[in-house]
């Protein structure tokens, strides 16, 4: 799975809503492409409910502090 920004002009995808898609969920798994389009809301309120479920790990810092080899 890959998550773009939408080059076409579509409405989003979600339910209930007619905003302008800006985002695209492209999955080329199958044999068909299955394409989601999301608006800005949708998606953050898809990145809400995945939070919920999943943290991110955090991020390893590139310099120690602290370490033998500070001077």
């Amino acid at each position: 799975m890959l998550v773009e920004k939408a080059k076409v002009k579509v409405k989003c995808d979600h339910s209930g809503c007619d905003n302008p898609c800006d985002f695209v969920i492209v999955n080329k798994r199958f044999i068909f492409d299955g394409n989601v389009y999301l608006c800005s809301d949708c998606m953050n309120e898809l990145y809400g409910e995945i939070g919920k479920f999943m943290i991110p790990k955090n991020v390893k810092p590139i310099y120690k502090k602290g370490g033998k080899d500070d001077k």
